[in-house]
């Protein structure tokens, strides 16, 4: 989907804990069942192809708070900032739904610490668990030949 236009986020949607894009309803599918609209909640990569930029946000639809246009989003400013973009101007921006392995890049390398520790040591304890569950398999392999 492509992005012309960014309005603020209200203060309550704001910041790292939240980690919202807000879109206009007619572009969320609350039932699951068109893929060419965004469900809720749904991790998404909004992307600047100007700079390369891009950040990881979850989808979100409209309150009536605010007014958003079919081809504009609400970003908060900590995405606005990584994003390189100002507010109410005009940009060229692409959203669209994150991987698994965008996902799991974006917070390995996420800009708050508590959750780049606890994403590098989740993944570091499963790969140990696979190792130790290798290692555990070894006499078992040895005595079968």
């Amino acid at each position: 989907m492509k992005i012309l236009t960014v309005v603020r986020l209200p203060s309550e949607d704001s910041g790292l804990q939240n980690s919202i894009v807000r879109l206009h309803n007619r572009n969320i599918d609350s039932k699951r069942k068109d893929r060419n609209r965004f469900f809720r909640r749904e991790p998404v990569m909004i992307c600047n192809s100007a700079n390369g930029a891009s950040v990881l946000r979850y989808v979100m639809g409209t309150p009536g708070g605010i007014s958003i246009t079919k081809n504009a989003v609400a970003l908060d400013y900590d995405a606005i900032d990584v994003l390189g973009v100002r507010f109410n101007d005009l940009v060229e921006l692409e959203l669209k739904r994150a991987s698994s392995a965008e996902i799991y890049k974006w917070f390995w390398f996420h800009p708050d610490l508590n959750v780049r520790i606890s994403i590098r040591l989740g993944i570091a304890g499963g790969l140990l668990g696979i190792l130790g569950f290798c290692v555990g398999l070894l006499p078992f392999i040895h005595f079968s030949l």
